[in-house]
């Protein structure tokens, strides 16, 4: 049985883990690499380019940021994949949210794509997705089941902050948030779960590389 006492060092010990030099560096490059991907799958494919809500306006595009985010989860685990998810996402704040003035999205969206980040890094461990041994399936199948935190994040900022943001009228709240679902919000959802399994079978395809796997494991040597 373990000591009650060895439990805050032990947890000293995973943080400064994940804050060592080279986890930082990795972390720091894939999340260079995810608003990179970013920036260009959002350029190539604006699906909505702009949908115009008073004072603000929302678009939609296809964002591949999230093969950053899975790689750095399903190697580093939940911590790492969360910064990375988070650091990701700064492309597709501004792009999404901030260019466009919504603060709100702006704010919302790396936060949502750390959420991601570490439910896949949590996932994947408890599939047993690193070791390579599993069916490639669970690969593709861990990245939508990782994105569902952030699916009801995003219906939540959409249905019931947003309205509130843009001070819409109590009897108008209903109608708004139907607009807003049906226009915004399911586009997003469905657009998300696409790109999901476009990532997934793009990390497939990577984990089952020998030599990536092996550089992979290799720089994060299990504890």
């Amino acid at each position: 049985m373990s000591n009650p006492t060895d439990v805050q060092p032990q947890k000293l010990r995973e943080g400064a883990r994940v804050l060592s030099t080279k986890n930082v560096a990795f972390i720091s490059i894939m999340g260079a690499l995810g608003n990179v991907l970013s920036w260009l799958s959002i350029s190539l494919t604006p699906f909505l380019p702009k949908i115009p809500l008073g004072p603000m306006s929302i678009s939609i595009a296809f964002d591949l940021s999230h093969l950053t985010t899975f790689i750095a989860a399903l190697y580093g685990g939940p911590s790492v994949g969360g910064l990375t998810g988070l650091i990701g996402g700064v492309v597709a704040a501004n792009i999404f949210g901030f260019s466009q003035g919504n603060l709100l999205t702006g704010f919302a969206l790396p936060v949502g794509k750390a959420l991601t980040g570490i439910t896949a890094g949590f996932v994947m461990q408890a599939l047993g997705l690193r070791s390579g041994k599993r069916h490639q399936a669970f690969t593709v199948a861990s990245t939508p089941i990782a994105y569902l935190p952030e699916g009801v994040f995003t219906v939540f900022i959409f249905l019931v902050v947003l309205p509130i943001v843009m001070q819409v009228p109590a009897g108008q709240v209903d109608a708004f948030r139907s607009f807003i679902f049906s226009v915004v919000t399911a586009p997003i959802l469905v657009k998300a779960f696409l790109e999901m399994l476009v990532e997934g079978i793009i990390l497939t395809a990577l984990s089952v590389n020998q030599s990536f796997r092996n550089f992979m494991n290799g720089f994060f040597k299990p504890s």
